[in-house]
């Protein structure tokens, strides 16, 4: 496995310069049971359950 087999091509017009208003309309990937699942940020309550752990970089 080489680095370069994680390149890709990204168009500009994807990437984000500014964050989006509201904030709570930001998107966010959720990884669980073995899936991922697009959601936003204001779904956040209904994915975290009692002794979750949230990892914010």
């Amino acid at each position: 496995m080489q680095l370069s087999d994680f390149d890709f091509d990204l168009p500009q017009e994807l990437i984000a310069t500014r964050p989006v208003s509201p904030r709570s309309s930001a998107r966010m990937l959720v990884a669980r049971n073995g899936g991922i699942e697009d959601k936003i940020v204001r779904d956040l309550v209904d994915v975290l359950n009692p002794g979750d752990l949230l990892v914010i970089l």
